[in-house]
């Protein structure tokens, strides 16, 4: 019997689909899986279906041809949105669907659209429905995402985000007079509240980087607003623009900071000099360059959770209220000095 290597050898697939909805981040980790796919078929058409808030992600993902919106949680939930979904993707006729996401939605959608080859991780709750099952022992993201693609012949490769022409023209609008200073964003917020590092701490940071010559600005979602409110101290407030604009911000930036959030792993894709700002999750999950770093108190109790939470379960906080501002600017600091 042949191997699904074998056959894409025999037969390179004209189109690939990835299916990866999940949160923004991880179609940021899933970049390097494009990249991947993308130098191992460079005359194939690599198409994404995510979910609408990782639309612009995708969009600034180098290699993808056409992402696919799956709105899973709106006007796409249920069976009937998810029969829907297929039908449009059968249009395009994939020969091979990759599923970074573990989910039984994602392998049920490439199913139900009559998709023939469907590779996924062994341990996805999904992987009754597919055709190939791929074993890893990786930790890091996209160590482990470079273990599926390499069951498809193709080699490990990077993060990689590239942001539009428009996006840039917004942000540099939206910037004005400071587009050509030098810039430190500042990302706020994050899907779990137990991973947002509190604003009297971020409005210390954000004071202690105008001391050093920069141009804090702040970035996030229309729910960051009411932080940055309480953030404030003379930065650029750009939260609630869109994630395009705030990905063409984060790549005019000298230098980005913020929680374990998407917006913080895109500026790492994008090359800015990065620092992380962990609590309730692990930086052991990421691959950090030499111009990266994950801040943490390492306590006991960190980290409780893999993605975050919606409380702490002690109720003290303690891995992101107790974590200085010092700390993170010393961090700051060592990046830009690479």
């Amino acid at each position: 019997m042949t191997t699904l290597q074998q056959r894409l050898e025999a037969r390179p697939p004209p189109r690939v689909l990835v299916i990866q909805t999940a949160f923004l981040g991880d179609t940021v980790f899933t970049s390097a899986l494009v990249q991947s796919l993308a130098q191992k078929w460079p005359r194939a058409e690599i198409d994404l279906c995510v979910a609408p808030r990782a639309r612009d992600v995708a969009q600034a993902i180098p290699g993808v041809a056409h992402v696919h919106l799956f709105d899973k949680r709106g006007q796409d939930r249920g069976l009937t949105g998810l029969r829907r979904i297929a039908a449009r993707l059968r249009t395009r006729q994939y020969p091979l669907a990759v599923l970074p996401h573990r989910s039984l939605r994602s392998a049920l959608l490439a199913r139900l659209a009559q998709i023939p080859e469907r590779a996924g991780f062994a341990d996805a709750s999904g992987a009754l429905f597919y055709t190939a099952r791929v074993r890893t022992q990786a930790r890091a993201f996209i160590d482990k995402e470079a273990d599926l693609v390499r069951a498809l012949g193709a080699e490990q490769a990077a993060m990689a985000l590239r942001p539009l022409a428009a996006w840039l023209g917004a942000a540099r609008a939206a910037l004005g007079r400071s587009a050509a200073e030098p810039l430190a964003s500042v990302c706020l917020g994050s899907e779990w509240e137990t991973k947002i590092w509190p604003a009297p701490r971020v409005a210390a940071l954000v004071r202690l980087l105008r001391g050093r010559g920069f141009v804090p600005v702040l970035l996030g979602g229309p729910r960051e607003r009411a932080l940055a409110r309480e953030v404030n101290c003379g930065s650029l407030d750009t939260t609630g623009n869109s994630v395009g604009e705030a990905l063409a911000i984060l790549s005019l930036s000298a230098l980005a900071v913020g929680g374990d959030t998407g917006l913080v792993h895109a500026a790492r894709a994008l090359g800015v000099p990065t620092v992380a700002v962990f609590g309730p999750t692990t930086p052991s999950v990421h691959n950090f360059g030499p111009r990266e770093r994950a801040v943490s108190l390492g306590l006991d109790c960190s980290p409780c959770s893999a993605h975050g939470s919606r409380r702490c379960p002690l109720g003290h906080h303690r891995c992101l209220r107790d974590l200085d501002e010092d700390r993170v600017a010393a961090a700051c600091q060592a990046v830009l000095a690479v």
